[in-house]
């Protein structure tokens, strides 16, 4: 293992196949520790191994460092990460990563309390969908996520511009409300205009407070390891003889629900995500330098 590696934690930016990565680290703590992982438990311990604790979204725990693997969806500025820690993150293409995460939130919402067979936390990401009906319930998703203040507020005015924001409070047609024709709360032009900055734009929210592309890849880029989910069984191969530990790929968790987009839809979509691709092309630019160099 890297010398003065006391502890490894990965930047889990969702969708990218981190739970998959999670689950390669659990493992190593046995049946046990891998069953805690199935069922998202937030710590678990190697039975006659204290060493082997495994940690996830605690940032008290995360904090603190007593563990030997951690993650959390927690960008890297609200998160403390103790001296001697070896960090990792996935990356994955931008348009691929919130299709696929569109394509959860509708799994989960029409599954309904069905999905808790796979997705152990369906209430959290029900109430997180939200924002995809509009109205005052756009609103209340908005005022009830952690993280959201006045001055994020404004960076969302800043990023999607006060038109575009306002169009997310009043129904569009075929809703509730609207005046008839069109698509519902469900279809992808009325999820693409209303998701959050944050959620659309997870990669550079998860390394940049202001969203700014060069910052975002500069941060990334200071993690020990950067992985992507287009290589991802390469890279964890590599990760597996850098780290010297037994890593096995895991199934990340599949919601199968298809979903059909209008080559304007991905167009659009893909113009939405551009500071989020010139964020990744500045990482894949430096890592394979970084990576030679490991």
């Amino acid at each position: 293992m890297d010398q003065a590696v006391d502890r490894i934690y990965q930047y889990h930016v969702r969708k990218t196949a981190g739970t998959s990565l999670d689950s390669s680290f659990w493992a190593l703590g046995g049946a046990e520790v891998e069953e805690a992982s199935r069922r998202e438990e937030t710590e678990a311990v190697k039975p006659g191994e204290p060493h082997l604790r495994f940690v996830r979204h605690d940032p008290e725990l995360i904090a603190r460092g007593d563990y030997f693997y951690a993650s959390s969806h927690l960008p890297m500025y609200a998160v403390t990460v103790p001296p001697g820690t070896f960090t990792v993150t996935i990356l994955r293409d931008p348009a691929a990563r919130v299709i696929s995460y569109y394509r959860y939130l509708l799994w989960v919402r029409r599954h309904g309390p069905e999905a808790a067979k796979v997705e152990p936390f369906w209430e959290q990401v029900r109430a997180e969908s939200a924002f995809m009906d509009g109205g005052f319930h756009y609103l209340r998703s908005q005022i009830g996520s952690s993280g959201v203040t006045m001055s994020s507020v404004a960076g969302s005015v800043r990023q999607f511009g006060l038109r575009r924001m306002l169009k997310r409070l009043v129904p569009a047609k075929g809703e509730e409300g609207g005046d008839g024709g069109g698509g519902g709360a469900e279809d992808f032009p009325n999820f693409l205009r209303r998701i959050p900055p944050r959620r659309l734009l997870s990669q550079l929210h998860m390394f940049s407070a202001a969203m700014d592309p060069v910052e975002a890849a500069e941060n990334a880029l200071s993690c020990s390891a950067v992985l992507f989910t287009e290589t991802f069984s390469e890279d964890l191969g590599r990760l597996a003889r850098r780290l010297e530990l037994p890593l096995e790929e895991k199934r990340e968790r599949r919601f199968s629900m298809e979903v059909e987009l209008s080559e304007s839809d991905r167009e659009r979509l893909r113009d939405q995500l551009q500071p989020e691709y010139e964020m990744l092309e500045r990482v894949k630019v430096a890592a394979p330098a970084a990576r030679s160099a490991s």
